[in-house]
This record gives structure tokens, sequence and C-alpha cells, in this order.
């Protein structure tokens, strides 16, 4: 655009235009306004206006520069600065400048330009001519460098080495490279006269980006400090807003000391007011020294108007704790008649504060909990049967929908829909599966469409709702009754997908051999050609596939539709260190047409890429269960994945709780051997069955002497875990569960259940088949087709036929399932008492 584009004189002259009075009179014009081309940061820049008078009298006037977003400058633009013109005679010119600051939120390109006489203060031979629009600046976007999370241990050992880290993030519009420092104080206050443990230099920060930034410290003096991150603490890069850059001030005590926390608290959603209220909780020691036994506090709690309810099981003893060991186990508080409302769920340990420790008020946590009775439906997976959708013809649509509510939906409708917007509302429906009653539990519901003849693009997006229609109006949210699913293609032709990527580990050497597979299915109507596929390394801070580090490049054989294939492969590791996403992309060079061109790639597990240590824990032999205070006895095999030859290693075993939380590091390690690349050697291994309760743990063998200090995300690559069992009581566990892939419905049909015995002593279960609706057994809402008793000596295992009955309908999607029930005796590990098998077709 030109400034002569601009319709009739700027507004300031347009509101001033005033008559000409006479020969004598000056008039002002700007001729020229210079500006630099780009401005960086928030660095000052000059402009230079230079002013004219080409009436016929002398004069003075105000000049104002402006910055707008066109060439079209008038008074509401954004003002730089001001300047006087001085004394100029007729026929002359004078060049003013003024020192400009952009704003923050200025980037990109701008025109700087500037009015004479803006408020029309001096008498002139015409008005119309006193605005001018300039040079053309570029601003650039400032980085807005803010520190979003920290993690710092409660409690430290004098001397000790410790972990802090902090997510530091780039919120703002432009790239920046930054520093990032660790303040210490004696008091909460923390600011840049502080003492300066530890710092980064530049750390890049590209628009929108985050690093995680690691720092590992020591302190000799016993007593509190409080240590704080700071980003950008001399304010060296101009920024959006420089007052973002400090963290959460998190108190760290240096000493012999425990420290009790609720290290987690799971509750459901909702409950009836008269229900279970089932929770998992944890508690934790992450002291320096062991803790006292105590107790756990429940208590239900609401606002407005402030309240509180009334729970059967109010309190729970808790044992004696060592030192960074944790205890982990699930109960029902039972509600009793509370208010159907929001209440929030706070379980306080140590809530009198009787005991010592290092804090008080990291002792609470909390859930949200929904008390009430109505139905809460959802929509949670959307699986067509195929991608290739044709025009005029029907699909089929796999629908997943849940009840979390208290009250079962006695007659529901899934709706499939057809669009090309992420709006999970919006879309053409094309299929309707009306439902009976769901009660809490979930149900994969094939809906069957038919695809429209026109008024839809070449790709869409399959989407499902569910909707209660009985009882009218008694579900709790609405926002999650819809879900926008995979984009499928209309007409013919293959579609690729990668449906999995995994890997045998978690931590591999720079440019060392990390074992994957790749699963690819084609999705399409037609058999596709050979194709290609790209493994990848994706740096964890990158949002894209395509950004990621070319691993391991295999070949697909022509699949027919419908068809997959798994592929193994050994992809070389990035050769340097650092977090990364495992992701695979089939034919990432486009040279097979498809339907769908955008579901070609998925993304796998985090990959830490260390120099730790080039070795991995492949396996790890042990016994599933254990009496209490008993000799583990268990063997470890090493193998050396990286390319270089490692040293000798020290391995040690830990027991953790199922949710990975610490019970014990136990006391005895062994060191493996000097291993040259590609060779394996076994560890036996041995330690002590202390723990705080019976239960269901996590037998670890890690690497690494125990005096190591690693990341936590480090450490957890480079262990190997397997479930054991540790306390005095049967153990009866479904390992396995089958039965025909199809069965007319009514008919009698086996279900083969192998069962085992892995407690301590002889005992005898009930073994019950079911049929489920989904991959999660839930034996309150199954339907259970058959059952029959077994009787299992200690360690003995055994594979019964249950006579089971398809008393379900057909044409549904059922899942073969079978439990263990001990009654009303005690079982050591309930997890394992239950088991999904593969489909079943259950025909009319």
């Amino acid at each position: 655009m030109r400034f002569e584009d601009c319709k009739g004189p700027p507004p300031a002259a347009r509101t001033t235009t005033r008559a000409v009075r006479g020969d004598e009179l000056p008039d002002f014009v700007i001729t020229d306004v210079r500006a630099p081309s780009r401005v960086y940061g928030r660095d000052p820049f000059e402009v230079v206006v230079t002013v004219c008078n080409i009436g016929r009298g002398a004069g003075s006037a105000d000049v104002e520069v402006y910055v707008s977003r066109d060439v079209c400058i008038a008074k509401e633009d954004a003002l730089l600065g001001a300047v006087s013109s001085g004394w100029v005679g007729a026929g002359k010119c004078a060049s003013r400048s003024i020192v400009a600051n952009k704003e923050a939120s200025q980037s990109g390109m701008w025109f700087v330009g500037a009015l004479v006489d803006p408020h029309a203060r001096v008498d002139e031979v015409s008005e119309e001519n006193n605005a001018h629009a300039g040079d053309s600046v570029t601003f650039d976007a400032l980085p807005d460098f803010t520190v979003e999370s920290v993690a710092v241990p409660s409690v430290v050992r004098p001397e000790w080495p410790f972990h802090v880290a902090a997510r530091v993030c780039n919120r703002g519009q432009g790239y920046e490279w930054a520093t990032v420092y660790l303040y210490r104080s004696s008091d909460a206050h923390i600011d840049t006269d502080d003492v300066v443990m530890l710092d980064q230099s530049w750390l890049f920060l590209d628009a929108g980006r985050c690093e995680r930034v690691v720092f590992v410290g020591a302190l000799s003096e016993p007593g509190t400090s409080y240590l704080a991150f700071m980003v950008d603490p001399l304010n060296e890069r101009p920024e959006d807003d420089e007052t973002n850059n400090l963290s959460v001030v998190s108190p760290l005590e240096v000493g012999s000391i425990p420290d009790y926390v609720v290290a987690a608290l799971r509750a459901p959603a909702m409950e009836s007011i008269n229900g279970s209220l089932p929770v998992r909780a944890t508690v934790c020691n992450q002291g320096t020294a062991p803790a006292s036994a105590t107790q756990v506090q429940f208590q239900l709690r609401a606002s407005e108007p402030s309240a509180e309810g009334v729970l059967r099981v109010s309190s729970r003893n808790i044992p004696a704790l060592e030192a960074n060991q944790c205890i982990e186990w699930e109960e029902s508080l039972g509600s009793m008649a509370n208010a159907a409302r929001s209440w929030r769920l706070v379980a306080t340990v140590n809530p009198v504060g009787a005991q010592t420790e290092a804090h008080l008020g990291n002792n609470d946590r909390s859930v949200d909990v929904l008390l009430g009775s109505s139905a809460d439906l959802s929509v949670t997976r959307i699986e067509p049967l195929t991608h290739a959708l044709v025009p005029g013809a029907s699909f089929t649509t796999e629908v997943t929908v849940c009840n979390t509510g208290t009250l079962s939906a006695s007659a529901l409708a899934v709706h499939v829909a057809l669009s090309d917007g992420p709006d999970p509302r919006a879309g053409i429906r094309v299929g309707t599966r009306a439902f009976g009653a769901l009660g809490k539990g979930c149900a994969v519901l094939p809906v069957v469409g038919t695809v429209p003849t026109q008024g839809l693009p070449a790709t869409v997006h399959v989407k499902a709702s569910v909707e209660l229609v009985a009882p009218v109006g008694g579900e709790a949210h609405l926002e999650n009754n819809a879900l926008t699913g995979p984009v499928v293609g209309l007409g013919t032709g293959p579609d690729l997908v990668v449906t999995r990527i995994a890997a045998q580990g978690r931590a591999a050497w720079p440019e060392g051999k990390l074992p994957v597979s790749v699963t690819v299915c084609n999705q399409g109507n037609v058999r596709t050609p050979r194709a290609a596929v790209q493994t990848l390394f994706v740096p964890e801070v990158l949002p894209e596939i395509s950004a990621g580090i070319q691993g391991a490049k295999l070949s697909v054989e022509s699949l027919a539709p419908g068809a997959c294939i798994t592929l193994d492969a050994e992809a070389m590791a990035p050769y340097y260190t650092g977090a990364f996403r495992l992701a695979a992309r089939v034919d990432f060079d486009n040279a097979i047409t498809e339907l769908v061109e955008s579901n070609n790639g998925a993304v796998g597990d985090i990959i830490q890429v260390t120099q730790l240590s080039g070795l991995v824990v492949t396996d790890l032999q042990a016994p599933t269960a254990i009496d209490t205070n008993a000799t583990i006895n268990a063997t470890a095999t090493v193998c050396n994945r990286s390319p270089v030859a490692q040293p000798g290693t020290a391995v040690g075993l830990a027991l953790r709780t199922e949710d990975d939380f610490p019970v014990s590091a136990l006391s005895e390690y062994v060191v493996v051997p000097a291993l040259v690349p590609g060779a394996c050697a076994q560890a036996t291994l041995r330690g002590w069955s202390n723990v705080p309760q019976e239960g269901a743990y996590r037998l670890v063998a890690y690497l690494g002497d125990p005096w190591d200090v690693y990341a936590p995300e480090q450490w957890r690559a480079l262990l190997f875990s397997v479930p054991i069992a540790v306390g005095g009581w049967s153990d009866f566990a479904v390992t396995a569960v089958s039965a025909p892939v199809g069965v007319q419905a009514g008919d009698a049909y086996p279900t083969e259940v192998s069962v085992c015995n892995r407690g301590f002593g002889q005992g005898s279960a009930s073994v019950r088949a079911y049929l489920s609706r989904d991959e999660h057994l839930d034996p309150a809402v199954d339907v259970r087709v058959g059952q029959m008793s077994v009787t299992l000596a200690r360690g003995q295992c055994r594979t019964v036929s249950v006579s089971s009955r398809a008393t379900v309908s057909s044409g549904d999607v059922w899942y073969v399932a079978a439990d263990v029930s001990m009654g009303s005796f005690p079982d050591l590990v309930p997890a394992n008492n239950a088991q999904v098998g593969a489909r079943m077709v259950v025909t009319p």
C-alpha cells in the first residue's frame, strides 16, 4: 500500500482542515522519515524526520513520530515520540531526530511515519499535507523466559550430592539464548544478591519451547536453606515480561531428619452419597532418618458453604518408615449419607504434628470427588474398521462408551458423524446405535453408518457422541460426551499406518544399538506396494516427528487391506545425549499415493541417550512371591549395547511399590565384569524382603553404585523390574484365558483358564469365566458365563476348563475373561486375580 492510497487526508488533518488565509502563512510538510530497517530486542533506535516549509511565512510546529501497521499514519497509531521543528524559514527545511523504544507487543513489520502540527495549532496554507509515512521497520519478537516447574528434594544429608531440576520455557514470540542460575538463601526471599550455587549458560530456547535444566549440588551446613531457579537473572536479554523469571522458592532441610508426605492419592471422580469411596494412597518418608509410626487422616471438605462430610473410615495407622521408604495401600473410606455436591477428599499424614519432621507444609494431598446419583457418559475411543469409506456404502465404527457415574444408564444412543473440522460435535451424522442399560464400566459398541454421496471433502474425521436417553437429565457432565477420532479417506486406495513403535529398554549409548519393533497396518481397501519405514529419535522438546534424527530404515512388503506386520530392527541412537521420543513413519517420502497422508507416523516411549552406562539390564529372574524378612535370590542379565567396551559396573536390587515409589534398596550388590560390545553377563543378587506391609511390589535390578546420584528419569531408564509378592498369604493368579473365537448366542463352550498359586500354603478358590464388553474385567457389571472350584498347593499351576454358556447378545464386541476368588480369605496380590483374553464373536 502506498500513502496516497489512503482515502482522504490522515485523520488528524481531516478534522482540522482550514481554508487558506493569505500569502504570508507557512505550510509545513514532512518530506522524509528515516528509521533502521531492523530493530533488535528492546534496543533503542533513532528516527530522523525532515520538515520543510513550502509556504511564504516562517514558523515552527510540533512533530510527532508514530509507528503503524500500515502506511496510513494517524494520531490513533502508537506514538514513539515528539520534537519541535524549530524555526523554519520559508522555503527552508530542517532535520530533527528522536530516540524511540518499541513496545513489547510490537513485532514483525511496521511503518514509521510522522505528523507535523498534528493538533492544528499553527495557521498554515494547508492542513491536508501534514502526514508522511516513511521506512518500514522489522521489530524482532521478544522472548519471554519463565521457570514453570521445579523438583527439589525436601531433605538431604550434609555433603551428599543431590539433584534439582527445573522446566525452563520461552513463552514469547522470539528465540534467544538464556542463562539459568540456582540461588540459595537463608530466607524465603530470593533475589540476585543471594548465593549462586550453580548456573548454566547458553541455553537456547526457541519460541514456545521448554528445556529441562538439571543441577547436581551439595550443601555442608545443617539447617534450612531456600532454593530457587532464575532464568536471565541479570536481564541480559530483553523480554516481553521481566517479572516472571523466578521460580517458586523451595525449602531444603540439610541434616538427618524424617519428612512425611502423602505422595499419591486416587479416588473415583464420582461416588454415590452412601458409596464405598475406594481410595489408593501412598505415604512416604522422603527424609534422611527413620520416621516413627503415625497416622493418615481422611476428610471430606467443601466450600461455599463450608462443610465437612462424614466418612466411615477417617484415619489409618502408618507404620514406622525407613528413610526414602513408602507404603501404598487401597481401602474403602465409605461415604455416610453426605450431601450430593462437589467435595475435596483430603489426606493428611502426621495430622497433628505429633512426630518431628523436616516440613509440615507438605503433609496434605487432595482430589476432587463428586457425590451424587447420576450417570456420567463419555466416549473414550473411536476405531473405524476401515480408513477407506466409499460414498453410498456402509461402514462400521467401534465406539468405546464408558459410564463413570453412580447411576446406570438405562438407555443411550451412540451417534457417528463425519466432517473435516476438529470440533467433536460438528459434522454430518451418518449412523446411530441404540443401546440398553450400561452400568458403571465401559462397552465397545459397533455402530453402522452410511457414507454420504456428496458434501464431504477427500479426507474427514470420524466422530462419535453418546446421548443419555433414560433417565432424562440424569448425567453429571456433558462436555466429555463427544470425541473426534481418526482421519479417514473417501474412495478407494491404501492407507499405511504405524500402529505401534516400541524399544527393548529405555536407555541407549550415543550411537549405540537399540532393538526396536514397528507394527504397520494397511487400513485402506486396496493392497499396498512395498513401502519403507523410517524410525526416528525426536528430541523430547520438539513437537513434530519431522524434526527427528533418523534411526533404522525398514522395508514393508505388500500388505492386503486390513493386514498388519511387525518388523524388528536395531536402530542407532543419536550421537548426543538427552531425552528422545522414539518414533516411526511409514512411506516417509510420500512415494505411495494414499487415502490419508497425515497418519503415517506414530510416537512411542521416551528413550534416554546417556553416557552414564552403555550397559542395560535385559532380564531378571526372581521368585514371584517371598515371605517377609526372607532372603531374595535373583539373577540379572546385563548386556553391553554400546559401540565401545564398558567397564565393570555395580548391579543392585531394590523394592518399589506397584506405582513406582521407593520401598527399600536391598543391601547387597555385585559388580559385573567389563564387557565388550554385544557381550552379556549374569549377576547373582541377594536381598532382604524387609517391607512396611505385606502385599504386591516390584523387584528392581538397577545399574550403578548405591551412592551414585542420577536424575530420576536416568535411573528409571537403567533398571529392569518384575512383580513380586511379599507376605505369608496365599496368592492365586490367573495367568491366561482363552475360548473359541466364535460361538452362537446361547450355546455352551469351554473357557480355558490357567491358574497358579504363587503364595504360601495350599488353598482353594473359585474360578469364574466372563464375557466382557471391553478389555477390562469388572465382575460387578460384566456377564458371568461359568464357574468352578480349584485347589492348588503352593507353587502349583493348573489349566482348567470352565463350562460356559454365551448368554449374551449377538453382533456385539465381547472379550473372553476370567478371575479367581478366594472368597473372604485374604489374597496377597489382588491385582493378578483377573485376566482378559481375545475377542469372541457371538453370532445369532
